[in-house]
């Protein structure tokens, strides 16, 4: 009942209030070719199966009544692989092949880690995601994403946030710009809109700051450790009072100016579910407080049905509650694979030479403190415990102050990729087991890891145990969809190993020999690999599209040419030779 008055007053305000104010403003924009226009509204990290359980205990009432009472059916869908944000929205805002093996990378070419929490790195590979696709949202507006997509004003993307901020991107653009009127109209509907956001801002901040200190500690008690939790405290308070605000109230403006193709991405959930999985409360909380600003933005298109908007909500990707990996292993993925002589297992196998140089040497250091915290009393060894973790941090490649050595990991996920420092084209298997003897049997055997996967000399290879997987044999790739619990698992590790930038050995933490999905990282929540939970998705859609209408996408490339189709857009086809030619993403 609360929510009908709620959803009632929005569209009061936006068809008698905003409308007639940023209809008639210099922002105000035509349809797409098509005569149509497109909302797009991407929940971060939330797969089918959390959806659908979200649904059934109440945590996204608006999302439940769309679907139930229409106009709009949700379909199956699948993200893709990996399993990755990057990775879709380079799929689905450029189209095209892409190279991009997870969030975070080691650039073999140039010797340094790629990050797409970093604004410059976003760029550059924008940059060639631009000249080897076709933007989809030309014309649009983009909010809370890593790419552009083409949108004009990019600087609510992370590809242009180092940008100088102008009153345009608040939608004011500057008054010198005339006509006046049209301009005082932009500056008003704005300011209408904005000051609201202002206040739910300033009265949630200090309740979040406080609650999330309160659940901090329990969780530190609970499980032992505080890893992530500062930048996880940081990182809630952003998405909770910034980011999602700002952009929904944004896209409320852009429907009342008529703006033909808004993409906004709302990605609290998949923050609270890495931290806590997937169906923790917490996690489930913060989608019932997405679902409460998903309904803001549905009113205010319920309110302008002569606009013709579409409404389309997805997921990039699932979440797979999983176990950390030092929790399986007693040490990092970092420790178990790069330190010299004996490691975790069973039976144990012999990597002679594993690392070496620093990196051995680092692996070592690490293991001996945390031999030396199991030994000691109370804050002693949690002292220990700590100073142990930070040491083994140094053999993440990810990081910018990695260890030097031959081999270098990435813990993303569950998906870990490893790298060959000595060459900078990705290895195949004979070559892998010339330069690293042994690294492929100690990874095949770990408790931790379900599916090694390696380029072959005469295709892709699945490592599991004493198994060997040729993925181009029907027969071995039906033995990995069984394994893993997806129809396509195969497929999707072939996608995987045709990046040049991944892994020379790719390891996934789906169906792992200690019965669990593990985590490379200390986390509780994981997606990159390919679990079903991570694959499976959804998309919600107007009704006339059909029962089951994405059911046949496979990759978010699939997304890009439907709705670039239903734009009226044309496909920019590059010819053969220049897709060829197109440099890789690094």
């Amino acid at each position: 009942m609360l929510e009908t008055a709620r959803s009632r007053l929005v569209e009061g305000l936006v068809r008698h209030l905003l409308r007639p104010v940023a209809g008639r403003g210099r922002q105000a924009r035509p349809p797409l070719p098509s005569g149509r226009r497109m909302l797009l509204l991407h929940l971060d990290g939330v797969g089918r199966r959390q959806l659908e359980h979200a649904m059934e205990r109440g945590y996204a009432p608006t999302l439940r009544t769309l679907v139930e009472r229409g106009p709009y059916r949700v379909s199956p869908c699948r993200s893709g692989a990996p399993t990755s944000t990057p990775a879709f929205q380079a799929g689905l805002l450029y189209g095209g092949d892409h190279d991009i093996p997870g969030y975070t990378w080691f650039d073999k070419r140039r010797g340094r880690e790629v990050r797409m929490d970093r604004g410059h790195d976003a760029r550059h590979l924008e940059e060639e995601l631009a000249r080897t696709g076709t933007p989809l949202l030309h014309g649009g507006s983009v909010y809370c994403s890593i790419f552009s997509g083409g949108a004009p004003l990019r600087r609510w993307a992370l590809s242009g946030w180092n940008e100088e901020l102008c009153a345009e991107d608040f939608g004011m653009e500057e008054l010198s710009n005339a006509p006046l009127l049209p301009q005082a109209r932009d500056v008003l509907a704005a300011t209408m809109v904005h000051s609201a956001t202002a206040g739910r801002i300033a009265g949630a901040l200090g309740m979040d700051v406080a609650s999330g200190l309160v659940e901090a500690a329990r969780w530190v008690r609970r499980v032992r450790s505080m890893q992530h939790e500062p930048q996880f405290l940081l990182h809630r308070v952003l998405t909770e009072c910034l980011f999602a605000e700002f952009a929904a109230n944004s896209c409320v403006i852009d429907i009342a100016r008529g703006t033909p193709i808004v993409y906004a991405c709302f990605i609290g959930y998949d923050e609270y579910a890495h931290r806590r999985g997937p169906y923790s409360r917490m996690a489930l909380l913060k989608l019932w407080e997405l679902d409460r600003m998903l309904g803001r933005i549905i009113a205010a298109v319920n309110a302008l049905p002569e606009l013709g908007y579409e409404l389309y909500l997805f997921s990039d990707h699932g979440q797979a509650a999983t176990k950390p990996a030092e929790l399986v292993l007693g040490e990092s993925l970092g420790e178990h694979l790069l330190a010299d002589g004996r490691t975790a297992g069973s039976p144990t196998v012999a990597f002679g030479g594993a690392g070496g140089g620093e990196a051995a040497a680092v692996a070592a250091q690490a293991r001996w403190y945390r031999r030396v915290a199991s030994v000691l009393p109370g804050t002693l060894g949690k002292a220990a415990l700590a100073w142990a973790r930070h040491v083994a941090k140094a053999l993440d490649a990810a990081q910018p102050d990695h260890a030097d050595g031959p081999l270098l990991v990435v813990p993303a996920g569950d998906i870990a990729h490893v790298y060959s420092t000595e060459v900078p084209h990705p290895l195949r298997e004979p070559e892998i087991r010339v330069r690293h003897a042994g690294l492929l049997e100690r990874c095949a055997k770990s408790p931790a890891v379900g599916f090694t996967l390696v380029r072959g000399e005469k295709g892709p290879l699945a490592l599991r145990g004493d198994r060997r997987l040729e993925l181009d044999r029907p027969q071995d790739a039906l033995e990995m969809a069984h394994g893993v619990g997806h129809p396509l698992a195969a497929v999707y590790a072939r996608d995987l190993l045709r990046m040049r930038s991944a892994g020379d050995v790719i390891l996934l933490g789906t169906a792992a020999p200690c019965g669990e999905t593990v985590a490379y990282p200390f986390e509780f929540g994981s997606h990159g690999g390919l679990a079903p939970d991570q694959l499976d998705t959804f998309m919600i859609h107007p009704e006339e599209l059909g029962e089951g209408a994405f059911a046949s996408v496979v990759r978010p490339q699939d997304l890009h040419r439907f709705f670039l189709e239903r734009s009226g857009r044309p496909f920019r086809q590059l010819p053969r030779d220049a897709r060829e030619e197109a440099p890789c993403a690094s």
